[in-house]
């Protein structure tokens, strides 16, 4: 089936026909981003306006207002990118390029030598949509003609040019959104009888294209970022079934590890008669009859063979004794990633926000949490038995602690029914379990950093980090926790 075209090239020539003469010679003052594919113009022109373009697939399209109500926010958080490199130039003119589809803004400024730096701000609005910056070339549409650059005679483009043009829409099985907009003739009514459950007609082309946009952005906004935030958590899906396998392997690998021992003892036994430089090498059981295979590196003789078998045994235990807690963490964290997946579609633009904030910020952000935040950004104490005890230093320091520093055989502790920071004692592996001193001391420290520290007695609950969950779509340093138990205690820090 042919993809609808959301917007034809009669209406694009419009567009360019209607702004063109607006603009020309006006000043850029401000360049900004509403989304990665909403470019916002500020001009200068006597007056001010403003010119949107937006390369959405859904709605590609370009306007110009004068109110500042038809301008989306910038997003700050975004890149600006080569679009930076307009601010302070002059516009001449906006023309017709391409194939019909691309509208291209030639700007000029004078840098800070006094040369003249010439620039096109191409928007491409055909069937891959995109804004880009680009040094001056020579026209693709010859100048002096004033024909369309699809190559017809132009009897279609000047038939329509008295012409409005309509905004229709409507909505897909899947509830999706389509907007398109063309020019309003007899042959557009007789194609969209019925296809669209809305319709509205304008004079201008420039309006309809306002209209739209002031009309569906946020809808078309929200149901791409709903997209982006989905494709971010089937990609976390996939990673935490990866490490399932992994951590299977690992259970398989600890399954052998007897094994591993027992041939390493053969060699031992064996190696007077092993040959060096070879692998697989056969070597009689300790039965003195049953062949055994066994790889070995050619280049090590038997001795450091055999300890090579040992330490291999040594290793898959120890990873053998963890890998079912840690199989079972990894399986219940991607069954929350799943849920959260099924709920994005009727995710609301606060817990859009939220989900945002958790899967699509910087990688970079991401990758140091672990470092940089436990060394520079949270306070550490040591209480009896030589057990670390973590605090936050804010509610978003408390977050990344709770959710994504502690592990679920930590404990966590929080001052009862008042604010204050989260703590976490941290059993970094080892098998045996904190004594009450070291458990009513970090409590102790977790009521000094509440609310309640100038209290004789502050009441602090506590329990394993797995019982700890933070709500989707919650604030900063909100947890909900259950199995927890409460201890009376004295705030104060351990002694040093």
């Amino acid at each position: 089936m042919q993809r609808e075209v959301p917007l034809d090239t009669t209406v694009i020539r419009k567009l360019a026909d209607e702004i063109s003469p607006r603009i020309e010679g006006a000043k850029i003052a401000g360049s900004t981003l509403a989304a990665r594919d909403c470019l916002v113009l500020e001009l200068l022109a006597g007056d001010r306006l403003f010119l949107v373009a937006s390369t959405m697939r859904a709605m590609p399209l370009v306007f110009l207002t004068d109110s500042p109500d038809d301008v989306p926010p910038s997003r700050a958080e975004l890149d600006p990118g080569p679009e930076r490199e307009l601010r302070n130039s002059r516009v001449s003119s906006l023309r017709l390029a391409g194939t019909g589809d691309v509208l291209e803004l030639p700007v000029a400024r004078t840098d800070t030598a006094g040369r003249t730096v010439e620039r096109v701000l191409a928007v491409d609005l055909g069937r891959k949509p995109g804004i880009s910056v680009r040094d001056v070339a020579r026209p693709r549409t010859p100048p002096e003609s004033d024909g369309p650059a699809d190559g017809s005679d132009g009897a279609g483009a000047d038939a329509a040019t008295g012409s409005g043009a309509t905004v229709a829409w409507r909505h897909d099985r899947s509830g999706r959104l389509h907007v398109r907009l063309r020019t309003d003739d007899e042959r557009a009514d007789a194609d969209d009888a019925g296809r669209f459950e809305g319709r509205n007609a304008f004079e201008s082309a420039n309006e309809a294209a306002r209209f739209a946009f002031a009309r569906f952005w946020d809808e078309l906004d929200h149901e791409r970022r709903r997209g982006d935030v989905r494709r971010a958590i089937a990609a976390a899906v996939r990673r935490k079934r990866r490490a399932v396998g992994k951590v299977q392997r690992e259970v398989d690998d600890a399954r052998k590890a007897e094994e591993y021992r027992a041939k390493g003892q053969l060699i031992l036994a064996r190696k007077d008669s092993i040959p060096r430089g070879r692998t697989p090498i056969e070597v009689l059981d300790f039965d003195n009859e049953t062949k055994i295979t066994i790889d070995v590196d050619p280049a090590l003789d038997p001795q450091r063979n055999a300890e090579t078998l040992f330490r291999r045994a040594k290793k898959a235990e120890r990873r053998g004794e963890r890998a079912p807690a840690r199989l079972d963490e990894i399986e219940t964290e991607m069954r929350e990633l799943e849920e959260l997946e099924a709920s994005v579609a009727e995710a609301s633009d606060e817990e859009l926000a939220a989900l945002e904030e958790r899967f699509l910020r910087p990688a970079i952000g991401r990758a140091r949490v672990k470092t940089q935040a436990a060394r520079a950004r949270y306070r550490t104490y040591t209480v009896s038995g030589g057990w670390q005890v973590l605090v936050g230093k804010s509610n978003r320091d408390n977050d990344v602690l709770s959710h994504r520093i502690a592990r679920p055989d930590d404990l966590w502790f929080h001052a009862h029914q008042s604010a204050g920071s989260h703590v976490v004692l941290r059993r970094a592996g080892r098998k045996e379990q904190p004594d009450k001193r070291a458990i009513l001391e970090a409590a102790a420290i977790a009521a000094y950093h509440s609310k309640a520290g100038k209290s004789s007695k502050v009441s602090v609950c506590y329990t394993e980090k797995r019982h700890v969950r933070k709500p989707r779509g919650a604030r900063p340093g909100l947890a909900v926790v259950s199995r927890e138990k409460v201890v009376m205690v004295e705030p104060k820090l351990p002694e040093t």
